[in-house]
């Protein structure tokens, strides 16, 4: 009963869980001391329920359940990034720690992992959302976060549930809503191609026809391409270079892949090899004078000169915002995705096997996606788009057929009818005339 005001502090829902009077439930159990506790768990029954069994279950099974409860957000955060992520990719750690320092340090810094429930994460998935955060970037955040939960968890005895399981399906972020990707469209892609000067060619050609990611291409050794036949020539996906210029293994079995190649691209790498003049296995295949890969940045202003120069037949430009220009004579800033990015021949690459048939499952592995759930997740639309195509042509091919076979069938009927009314003279004409 709360001081000073006769009322209850909490009243019982069930077994093992109580409301307060704002409506949020706590758990109540006991820990491996003999001493109760409780856990706050937000509004949701379920999650209350939820937590309540996993304590249980933990007992049961003679763990140790004891909360730490001084154990606050940011010093598990830092312990994980110093325990595990120290160990991962430098772009992975980037990832992660600007994850921890920009969105979830000044929210959830100060608080104590078993104050932060299901309704602060949810808050945070609304907020992010607010701000303008992509649903990819939200999911994102919320993996760093539930990481941190589930290190506290192995490594630094913490006893409490993590929240961001908890999240309802309609609070989770919408990946599948994201906008549909920019890709090149009609002509635009053999315009930029014909614009573009070597070794940026075949740089991009490459990319357009396997799909691999840029830091994939720039991982590419003449190990990796076999060109002795043209007609089973090959590329293997097997390294990637950071944007320090290293080289390195990809990150998962998934990704490391051999994706056949047409005879004229494999005629495109052969010259580009004999210019190269260093065909050694281990060299790169695309490399400064110095055998260096080159730059991401290069190519990608390579990429943007070469869209900026594009035209169409009648000598059009072929992406009209990078020509225009401010009162004062300056570049007007492009909008994001108005034209398509080195990124735009993996989704091409991808968008163009999804319309020609090719199931989710192969489109994966080409691209290199951990499984065929990624690639539905990231292509969503675009395979939901040729299903429905397939299932429409496949309704129209159906209904036309039914109409055809009754024409068919009326054809038939009347052909029938007119030679039964017919009546043919069997009989000579000199007999007929006795």
């Amino acid at each position: 009963m709360a001081k000073g005001t006769g009322k209850a502090r909490r009243t019982r829902v069930e077994r093992g869980i109580y409301q307060r009077a704002d409506g949020t439930l706590e758990v109540c159990y006991q820990d491996s001391t003999g001493r109760t506790r409780w856990q706050t768990v937000g509004t949701k029954i379920t999650q209350a329920r939820a937590v309540r069994r996993d304590l249980m279950a933990r007992k049961d099974r003679g763990e140790h359940v004891q909360p730490n409860p001084r154990l606050r957000f940011g010093d598990a955060a830092d312990r994980w990034l110093k325990g595990q992520v120290s160990d991962l990719r430098p772009a992975t750690q980037a990832i992660y720690r600007n994850a921890i320092e920009t969105h979830l340090r000044r929210r959830w810094g100060l608080h104590r992992l078993d104050a932060i429930t299901v309704d602060d994460v949810a808050a945070l998935v609304r907020e992010l959302r607010t701000e303008g955060k992509s649903e990819w970037t939200i999911a994102g955040i919320l993996k760093a976060a539930s990481r941190v939960f589930k290190y506290a968890q192995r490594r630094l005895h913490w006893h409490g549930t993590n929240p961001v399981d908890g999240l309802e399906n309609g609070e989770r972020p919408k990946t599948g809503s994201t906008a549909r990707r920019r890709i090149f469209r009609g002509d635009e892609l053999g315009q930029t191609l014909a614009a573009s000067r070597e070794p940026y060619r075949t740089l991009f050609m490459l990319a357009s026809v396997t799909g691999a990611r840029l830091s994939e291409v720039l991982g590419l050794t003449w190990a990796d391409v076999a060109l002795d036949d043209p007609d089973t020539a090959e590329v293997a996906i097997v390294a990637q270079v950071d944007r320090q210029g290293r080289r390195q293994a990809l990150k998962t079995q998934e990704s490391r892949r051999t994706v056949e190649i047409p005879r004229a691209l494999a005629a495109m790498l052969a010259q580009h090899k004999l210019a190269s003049g260093d065909g050694r296995p281990e060299a790169f295949v695309f490399a400064t004078r110095t055998g260096r890969p080159i730059s991401q940045r290069n190519i990608m202003r390579a990429l943007r000169n070469a869209q900026g120069r594009a035209t169409d037949e009648h000598g059009r430009p072929t992406f009209p915002a990078l020509q225009e220009r401010d009162a004062k004579g300056r570049p007007v800033p492009v909008a994001h995705g108005a034209i398509p990015s080195f990124h735009s021949f993996r989704h091409t690459a991808a968008s163009e096997a999804i319309s020609a048939g090719e199931s989710a499952e192969e489109v994966s592995w080409q691209l290199g996606h951990k499984s065929s759930v990624v690639t539905r997740a990231v292509y969503t639309q675009e395979i939901k788009s040729a299903e429905r195509t397939a299932h429409r042509r496949a309704k129209m091919d159906a209904r036309l057929g039914k109409i055809m076979e009754s024409a068919d069938r009326s054809r038939e009927a009347a052909e029938a009818s007119k030679g039964a009314g017919r009546v043919v003279n069997l009989v000579p004409a000199d007999d007929a005339r006795q």
